[in-house]
């Protein structure tokens, strides 16, 4: 399956729900769809594989579309159904729920 990987754009870094996103992995919907922006599209099973390969390759895995740092916190993995899981500290939460997926 191919998932898109979207991160904060520079411009929107320091404002609070930035900050929010990349230390709590907690992203305000509103917030998502007025400040990330898709960097890279990565052929993988699942998230797992997903946050594994946006981290340590291999890279012919990862169709790079802008500029990107790691899969870290904060950052959202979306799905080929257009699902849109929040990267946490400890695994993955829909974006707009509370709950690890």
């Amino acid at each position: 399956m191919i998932y898109q990987v979207l991160q904060i754009r520079k411009d929107r870094r320091n404002e609070e729900a930035a900050l929010n996103a990349r230390i709590l992995g907690e992203v305000d919907p509103v917030f998502f769809l007025s400040a990330y922006d898709i960097v890279a599209e990565i052929e993988a099973a699942d998230l797992d594989e997903v946050f594994r390969i946006g981290n340590i390759g291999p890279e012919d895995k990862i169709a790079r579309i802008a500029p990107m740092h790691s899969v870290s916190v904060g950052d959202v993995i979306r799905d080929n159904f257009g699902r849109c899981f929040v990267v946490s500290s400890i695994g993955f939460t829909r974006l707009g729920e509370k709950e690890v997926a």
